[in-house]
């Protein structure tokens, strides 16, 4: 049987030298060694690479594919419950990946029509959200219901965003924001401390630009520029409101400099 050094193995099987390395300390590949120390390939040696490949790319671990090639301590009830488990883990990978897509096409569509209307503002109803608080702008809430949940929460931001609740009396609370039919689709865990917004009139204000910090973020503060264009409309608003983040809205400026948007709810006369 043909045997190959290392280098000319890896170019025939389309791999690089050092996975073949890999696979060797993980038990997977045993090559053999000349006097001076040479690896070297068996031709027979390609069916094991190329079904350990095969499993690798399904989503097994190294260990897994070793116990599984080497027929130790693994019956096929266990090889099963192994591959659904693989299954189900790149089905929640596919959702991941598709919602991330659809929410990058999303702020693109949403920055295209921005510029494309040249108005920042709009009046409309929005969507239920739900909102997980998780700081005071200053130290991290206590609450341990926020953490029991926030993990599952963080691995799908920027899906899931980063959103400020201000109440009518100045308190302010940072947090997690997504609409209810994105948390559903996701199956973000929910408890008590996950807060429920129902859909209402709202003043949609668009920016991009400076970010307010938290402590001038007051509704008569001139600088505010979402409450500015409320009043030259002559709206009311009324109750808590919300500013989300989107995306840096300037590379160079970091942080200081975003796309995002106020959710403000207006009175019903209006």
């Amino acid at each position: 049987m043909k045997q190959y050094r290392i280098g000319d193995y890896a170019r025939y099987l389309g791999v690089t030298p050092d996975l073949l390395k890999h696979y060797e300390e993980m038990g997977i590949l045993e090559p053999q060694r000349s006097e001076s120390g040479y690896r070297y390939y068996p031709f027979h040696t390609t069916r094991l690479l190329i079904e350990s490949i095969r499993l690798r790319n399904y989503g097994l671990t190294l260990r897994e594919i070793r116990e599984i090639l080497n027929g130790h301590s693994m019956d096929n009830a266990q090889m099963e419950s192994l591959f659904t488990q693989n299954l189900n883990r790149l089905r929640e990978e596919i959702l991941l990946d598709e919602a991330l897509a659809a929410d990058y096409e999303d702020f693109l569509a949403w920055k295209e029509g921005w510029e494309a209307r040249g108005s920042d503002w709009e009046i409309c109803r929005s969507r239920p959200v739900c909102f997980l608080p998780h700081t005071d702008g200053y130290d991290f809430l206590e609450d341990p219901r926020i953490y029991e949940i926030l993990n599952d929460w963080m691995s799908y931001v920027p899906i899931v965003k980063s959103t400020m609740r201000m109440e009518p009396d100045g308190r302010v609370t940072w947090g997690f924001s997504a609409e209810e039919s994105t948390a559903a689709r996701l199956k973000l865990p929910q408890n008590e401390v996950v807060e429920h917004i129902p859909s209402q009139r709202i003043f949609y204000y668009k920016f991009r630009g400076d970010v307010l910090r938290t402590t001038e973020e007051r509704p008569d503060n001139p600088e505010n520029q979402a409450f500015r264009q409320l009043r030259a409309l002559g709206l009311r608003h009324t109750g808590t409101y919300y500013r989300t983040s989107l995306m840096p809205g300037d590379w160079k400026q970091g942080l200081r400099c975003q796309y995002g948007y106020y959710a403000i709810p207006l009175l019903e006369e209006d």
